[in-house]
């Protein structure tokens, strides 16, 4: 699980950027943003000796500006294979030299510490790509140790002099599921969440193990990590398939009680593109809640940086786990874990990262100058102007549905859909994963040697539907037969309107009646993780069911004016 260091003289010229005195509690954005970059691993570099790119040249750096923000640095990745090259901007920068793991601790983490000791709470976790080095991140190895290490010896060293309580939990979450690491017992616990009496939550019965030493500790966390998760990939020869989450919580009495403080220490499961790593069966269902729990957090820091007044904590286990240490007085850092030679999936990882770090005084300038270009542009562009409700309905007359082609009949898939829309709507809940996840998981695990099943006799008689006498009843009355019309064709227009949510670009997306620069760019975010499949997808990016129904009918009313 550990990243192998390699020496730093591969890239000297790419060494890593911190703001001159400049502290990370001072930073304008809640949760502060670095980018760390591994160094080239060696089978890496005996493959690079392609004859026209050198592939032992990283693809990240950092820009030197005498126009640069005391505050800022502005990362820029250049695709070896094209002229291609973007550029972000993000709190500090760490580059390839091997001991960028202590100068993160000593200038980014260990700023943090002291309030937690006064009773806040902060966090620090890891983000990337598979591979991408999160885990050497977090963990380290025995020659260098990582964040926790680190974070666990300072912190012990600090309340061995003060007489302070250090206690050490971990867990894991799992399919959206959380396990206790340290419980005693054949296979990990699952634990549940609960909220106090102020509203924060609590892990019910989630192991608290008291430290004193970092001999304790050692046990403590190697014991946690032998049970955690991993598994092989395309992409990974060891990929953890959950999140890892160290709490080391600090107590001290006070008049008032105990002061408790905690420092959240997450090693993030790696973000996947399934195109790429030819997931299949657990491994896609496992990809497709890694990859939705990270984009549900950095939904959750992007709200945060621009002030939102609504949080969507609730959109994953780990953001609501996190509620209490997310936001409010305490501070957060968001290490963002590059591969040196993987541009796509640096510039996803990089933008993403840049994303939540957005602060509001940029987006309202930032809004403010596209409507004075938008008003400039006004007239040059009215009549070039895309219809979209016009095209939507040219798009449904090619299906061959229209709003005077009412289906008053369906196919058997358009039955089955609507079948599935109904039930979804009035049990307010989706259908649980975790009977699918079983199933698949149980199919796995079946030996080859099933019993093969022998076919059923041909000689049985079909059965026959018994036939009743036909009875007219209230059903059938023309009241009912138009609501039972109406129904369908409301249905198939939010299937098409989900469809061409799905297919879109930017720009058509911008012309459909409440969808601006920001939910467009979310949706492109969420359809590039897994397709929307119904209207209450778009929940997971932060609309409430009320807008997905007042956007939707908007636009449903525009195809009949």
């Amino acid at each position: 699980m550990s990243t192998p260091q390699l020496n730093s003289s591969i890239a000297t010229s790419h060494i890593e950027r911190t703001p001159n005195k400049h502290s990370p509690l001072d930073s304008t954005s809640m949760v502060r943003v670095i980018a760390r970059v591994r160094p080239f691993l060696p089978p890496e570099i005996s493959r690079a000796t392609d004859a026209d790119i050198d592939k032992s040249i990283p693809c990240v750096s950092v820009l030197d500006s005498p126009l640069q923000s005391a505050s800022e640095v502005t990362v820029r990745l250049k695709d070896p294979h094209s002229c291609r090259n973007e550029n972000y901007k993000l709190d500090s920068f760490y580059g390839q030299e091997d001991n960028n793991l202590i100068r993160i601790f000593e200038r980014e983490v260990m700023p943090l510490i002291p309030a937690v000791l006064n009773g806040s709470n902060a966090t620090v976790f890891a983000y990337g790509a598979t591979g991408s080095g999160k885990t050497f991140t977090m963990q380290g190895s025995d020659e260098l140790p990582g964040l926790m290490r680190m974070a666990t010896s300072s912190i012990l060293s600090i309340c061995e002099k003060m007489g302070n309580t250090v206690e050490v939990s971990y867990y894991e979450i799992y399919m959206d599921r959380c396990y206790d690491l340290l419980e005693d017992t054949p296979k990990p616990k699952e634990i549940t969440i609960l909220d106090d009496k102020q509203g924060n939550p609590h892990l019910r019965n989630l192991s608290k193990i008291p430290i004193y030493s970092m001999s304790d500790f050692h046990d403590v966390f190697l014991r946690g990590i032998q049970r955690r998760k991993v598994a092989h990939t395309g992409l990974n020869d060891v990929s953890s398939r959950s999140h890892g989450v160290l709490v080391i919580s600090v107590s001290r009495s006070c008049e008032n009680g105990a002061l408790i403080g905690k420092l959240n220490l997450i090693d993030l499961a790696g973000n996947e593109d399934n195109r790429r790593s030819g997931n299949e069966g657990v491994r896609l269902i496992e990809s497709q809640k890694i990859n939705q729990s990270l984009f549900a957090l950095s939904n959750v820091i992007y709200a945060l940086n621009n002030k939102n007044t609504r949080i969507p904590y609730r959109e994953s286990k780990l953001t609501r786990i996190l509620q209490d240490s997310l936001g409010g007085t305490n501070h957060a850092l968001m290490v963002a874990c590059l591969n040196p030679g993987e541009y796509e999936q640096s510039v996803h990882t990089v933008s993403l990262a840049a994303r939540s770090r957005r602060v509001s005084n940029f987006l309202h300038s930032a809004q403010k100058h596209n409507n004075n270009n938008n008003n400039n542009n006004n007239n040059n562009t009215r009549g070039t102007e895309v219809d979209m409700e016009e095209k939507l309905r040219v798009w449904l007359e090619s299906k061959g549905k229209t709003k005077n082609d009412i289906p008053f009949t369906t196919t058997p898939r358009s039955i089955s859909s609507t079948k599935k829309h109904i039930t979804f709507q009035s049990s307010g809940k989706p259908k649980p994963i975790a009977t699918i996840e079983e199933q698949v998981e149980k199919g796995l695990k079946m030996t080859p040697t099933r019993k093969v099943l022998f076919p059923i006799n041909s000689n049985i008689i079909d059965p026959i539907t018994p036939k009743h006498d036909s009875v007219a009843d209230e059903t059938d009355t023309p009241l009912n037969k138009f609501k039972a019309m109406s129904c369908n064709l409301k249905i198939t227009l939010a299937q098409e309107y989900v469809n061409f949510l799905n297919t879109a670009d930017k720009g058509e997306l911008l012309q459909l009646k409440g969808i601006g620069e920001k939910m467009a760019e979310y949706i492109l975010e969420l359809r590039d993780m897994s397709p929307l499949k119904s209207l209450n997808d778009l929940e997971k990016i932060g609309i409430s069911s009320k807008q997905v129904g007042n956007m939707f009918g908007r636009t449903a009313k525009g195809l009949f004016d």
